[in-house]
């Protein structure tokens, strides 16, 4: 398969976004910046027949994919590869939902009940999410919510404060509900 082909391919599928042919590492790097997206499709070398997609929203690595072009003819490995381009990015979208959620919650703990411990257990626990989330990008098979749900469970269960157990209790329920959404 050409390079032009996958070029033409990503460009066609992804209209308006910044496309880049990187020489040196073999490789296609279109970027949006409105939506903060990223999408790198690995070229195929002369040993492999797969094509390599990372597709990344906000730093957070959406998913990683290994197109196998073997036994493929090259319109349909094309026509496979338009199609994984063009497909929503739903985990990023709901981990980014559920971090506005605990912003939420933390601005009702400090303003509808005045808890400014609570609100700050919050904001610490919401940034925590946001680690976890950066570090399943290394483990792209872990989803960062069911991480954080165990995390948080051993925050309700093992600290020795209690509004810090309580808040780890509201953000569990809150990880559930959109969980299930």
């Amino acid at each position: 398969m050409k390079t032009r082909d996958i070029l033409n391919t990503v460009t066609r599928t992804l209209p308006g976004w910044h496309v880049y042919n990187d020489h040196q590492f073999g490789r296609i790097t279109t970027y949006n910046p409105q939506a903060g997206c990223e999408v790198v499709v690995g070229l195929p070398d002369t040993d492999t027949n797969t094509i390599r997609i990372v597709r990344t929203r906000y730093e957070l690595v959406e998913d990683t994919t290994v197109l196998n072009t073997a036994g493929m003819g090259e319109e349909q490995a094309l026509d496979e590869l338009a199609r994984l381009l063009a497909a929503p990015m739903p985990r990023t979208d709901r981990l980014m939902r559920l971090k506005e959620q605990f912003d939420k919650t933390a601005e009702w703990c400090r303003n509808a009940i005045g808890n400014e411990q609570a609100a700050k257990d919050t904001e610490d626990m919401a940034e925590q999410y946001m680690r976890v989330c950066e570090s399943c990008n290394e483990y792209p098979g872990h989803d960062p919510v069911l991480v954080f749900e165990g995390w948080l469970l051993g925050e309700e269960l093992g600290s020795p404060y209690e509004t810090r157990r309580q808040a780890a209790l509201r953000m569990r329920a809150v990880v559930r509900a959109l969980y299930r959404d």
